[in-house]
């Protein structure tokens, strides 16, 4: 699946537990998010970060014991429904990262389309040129979202991806110029949804199911 499908609806985080796979795929989701990190010599699957050796993992609302994530890719991608697709969110700044995910793509994924995005741009440069791979730029502050706008001409990925704090007609204008595809997170709100979808937002990020099942329904009235 091309990143073709307007509006392109990602469901966000589902890919982090073996259990929300089907229902974000039964609801309609076109594309199930995958936060990846590479720790410990292992791509662990999870939104939560690392306390270096204190054996804490921590997001803005938890805490769990333990360094490792019970998650891996490997474990995800045979559950993973053959009509959606994944979104690999590169986490960290671990160097190894790409090759490794690469590799299990090579080994379990090989010949069908997947989508990498992160807020470490240095990562994604290592994707535009793999097979089956959409590459998504995540800009998640202003200053990103400056050093955007200065590359936009030189932005050769599948599209950009942006904190919806970060939007406004201006700046969708203004990306969608350079970019075939703008998807926004994270948006929980069918209204809120259909106003940026109008605005010229081609992909949703959400945590609702009821927002996926809204819009593949046709939106609000």
């Amino acid at each position: 699946m091309a990143l073709t499908e307007r509006p392109l609806l990602i469901a966000h985080r589902y890919g982090n537990h073996l259990d929300q796979l089907a229902p974000a795929s039964d609801a309609g989701a076109h594309i199930i998010e995958i936060d990846v990190w590479f720790h410990r010599d292992r791509l662990e699957v999870g939104h939560d970060k690392t306390l270096g050796p204190i054996p804490l993992r921590w997001d803005r609302w938890s805490l769990a014991l333990g360094h490792q994530r019970e998650l891996v890719v490997a474990n995800v991608l045979p559950e993973l429904p053959d009509h959606v697709q994944p979104m690999f969110d590169l986490k960290g700044r671990d160097p190894r990262l790409p090759d490794a995910l690469k590799q299990v793509i090579a080994d379990q994924f090989v010949g069908r389309p997947y989508t990498v995005s992160s807020q470490n741009w240095g990562y994604l440069d290592q994707f535009l040129d793999a097979e089956g791979a959409h590459v998504i730029r995540s800009v998640g502050s202003t200053a990103a979202l400056d050093l955007m706008r200065a590359e936009l001409d030189a932005w050769t990925g599948a599209g950009i991806g942006l904190d919806v704090d970060l939007l406004s007609p201006r700046v969708i204008e203004e990306l969608g110029a350079g970019t075939p595809l703008i998807v926004t997170w994270t948006v929980n709100d069918l209204a809120e949804a259909n106003t940026l979808l109008r605005q010229g937002v081609g992909g949703i990020i959400t945590d609702s199911l009821d927002v996926i099942r809204g819009l593949r329904g046709g939106g609000a009235a």
